[in-house]
């Protein structure tokens, strides 16, 4: 199984016990990856010199922008991962980001995302209340509606949002969703599960 990881730092994909296999081979992209391979490296090493007989899990990095990678990367993955990575993607960009996720990835491939659920944000901000939990709540809400300048969240997501986006030009279809994930010590995360069709 090939696996692209978006904006993947330290985070590994989160795999069922039977999407495992005997042999994951996952290409981690990151700006921040100090050392690195670059995009034709890996698209060179998967196209003849990756091991034909697997016994072993890999994991390849990439210090590349998503958008320039996926622009340029001709094999196909069967997987994509994108955790905390989709609402720093400018709404005005989605449509693009998410054809370029097509083009990626195999027939019947899987896209994994995890981004805030602004239903719940909105919930929470809604029903505040200044007590003990306060400044707590304010951290999280700030940081996640917020986010620091240098790497703004940029698109809103919900359920309905995920749908109508994912769902829109008919290159997925929406098969799994956890309207409240939780992820990083937060349950504020929409997950959801989109296949290519």
């Amino acid at each position: 199984m090939l696996i692209l990881n978006l904006g993947a730092g330290k985070i590994d994909p989160i795999l069922t016990k039977e999407e495992v296999t005997s042999f994951i081979t996952t290409i981690n992209l990151d700006t921040n990856y100090l050392s690195a391979a670059t995009a034709s490296e890996i698209e060179d090493y998967i196209e003849n010199k990756m091991p034909v007989s697997f016994n072993s899990n890999e994991k390849l990095y990439c210090n590349c922008n998503a958008f320039e990678f996926m622009e340029k990367f001709r094999p196909q993955v069967d997987r994509i991962c994108a955790y905390r990575f989709l609402e720093h993607i400018s709404f005005t960009q989605v449509l693009y980001f998410i054809y370029l996720v097509s083009t990626c990835i195999k027939k019947g491939g899987i896209v994994d995302i995890i981004v805030p659920n602004y239903e719940i944000l909105a919930k929470m901000i809604l029903d505040e209340v200044i007590d003990q939990n306060f400044e707590a709540n304010n951290i999280l809400l700030t940081t996640e509606l917020l986010n620091e300048p240098s790497c703004p969240h940029a698109s809103i997501w919900t359920p309905q949002r995920a749908k109508h986006f994912w769902e829109l030009e008919k290159r997925f279809k929406i098969i799994q969703e956890y309207p409240r994930y939780e992820f990083d010590g937060r349950n504020i995360y929409l997950r959801f599960l989109a296949k290519r069709v």
